[in-house]
Order: C-alpha cells, then sequence, then structure tokens
C-alpha cells in the first residue's frame, strides 16, 4: 500500500479553474492549436509562462500519480540539482518536465548505481487535452537525449506510483526496467544510457 501524496490539491490547474475560471480562461483564450504532427521542445519557463504551465494538469483518474507544476516549480527553485523546462507543441505549452541532475554537484551523488552520477526522472506530465497526440513519447525522447550529454551520467531513473493509470508501460517502451527498489513507496525504474 503506498502512502498518500500530501500535494496540496489547490495548486493543481483543476482547482484553480473551479475557484477562479476567469483567471483559467485569460490564460488559456490563446491556446495554440496543436496537431499530433506539431513539433515537441523544452523551454525554460518564464515569467511569461509559468502561469499557463502552473494551469496544466493531468486528467481525471491521474491526480496523485505527479505532483502539480506549481509545486514542482517551487520546489526546483530551491534545489541546485533540478533542471526543469515546460513542453511545447509548437508554440503551445503542453506539459512539464523536472530532471534531479547529480551531474551538477557529482561530490553529492547519493551511492546508487556504482556511485556514478545519474539524471532523475522527477517530474513529467501533458496536460489532460493534449494526452494521446505523441507529445509525451517525444518530450521523454528529448529528456533522454538531454540525459546523454551530461558528463559522467550512466543511468538515467524514474519512479512511479504503483496505483492504477500508472506510466509504467510507457516508460517500458523507452527501455525502462524496475530495479526491484522501492523508494518512499514508489517502484524504481532505470534506463542505461551507455
Amino acid at each position: 500500500m503506498t502512502r498518500p501524496i500530501p500535494w496540496p490539491a489547490a495548486l493543481s490547474g483543476t482547482f484553480i479553474y473551479a475557484l477562479r475560471p476567469d483567471l483559467f480562461e485569460k490564460h488559456t483564450m490563446n491556446m495554440k492549436p496543436v496537431t499530433r504532427e506539431s513539433v515537441v521542445s523544452l523551454r525554460e519557463i518564464t515569467q511569461d509562462s509559468v502561469l499557463v504551465v502552473s494551469l496544466l494538469d493531468v486528467g481525471p483518474g491521474q491526480d496523485n500519480l505527479v505532483a502539480p507544476n506549481a509545486f514542482s516549480i517551487a520546489q526546483a527553485t530551491v534545489n541546485p540539482n533540478a533542471w526543469y523546462r515546460a513542453v511545447y507543441a509548437d508554440e503551445q505549452p503542453v506539459g512539464f518536465a523536472m530532471l534531479d541532475d547529480w551531474s551538477i554537484a557529482p561530490a553529492r551523488t547519493p551511492e546508487l548505481f556504482e556511485g556514478a552520477p545519474y539524471v532523475g526522472l522527477w517530474r513529467f506530465m501533458i496536460d489532460h487535452r493534449y494526452q494521446q497526440h505523441g507529445f509525451g513519447a517525444q518530450a521523454l525522447r528529448c529528456l533522454i537525449a538531454h540525459a546523454r550529454t551530461r558528463p559522467g551520467v550512466k543511468h538515467m531513473v524514474l519512479s512511479f506510483v504503483p496505483k492504477e493509470n500508472n506510466p509504467e508501460p510507457f516508460y517500458a517502451r523507452f527501455g525502462f526496467e524496475r530495479t526491484g527498489e522501492v523508494d518512499d513507496g514508489e517502484v524504481v525504474m532505470r534506463l542505461k544510457l551507455d
């Protein structure tokens, strides 16, 4: 049995929409159309994009599988190993990704995987309105490619909440395999990068 995730629901895009639909509509009314052919990129979050990225949310049944983006962005700003980006499809923000990059501070690297620096997929989400378009797969390819550029990094790791609708089959398609470890109730997977 996994522990309940303590992330405040008040930070989710769905909650903000219920509380302030005017704010949500103001920042989403200029959403640009996307198609399966849209080009996916990872972009820095700016003062102009932070609210829109914070309003992105997963779909029903996926809540409690990933922290709200606003919470993740707050964590990233105080963690020296955090590397975070908005996922764009063409010019439209459609998701969020955050890595825990231990090559940034290798002296602090935990003793995992032969003590080598690694990159952890800390947070990853695609907004419910943009799922089933292949954007998550394109974004994960970009994240894996980025991890391969990090000095000394031999592994990319992630964990998931083992409940219904979890993303294990998605990650397995990219070569991630279970390590046999469980971290704080989450199943750990690893991808060898060499």
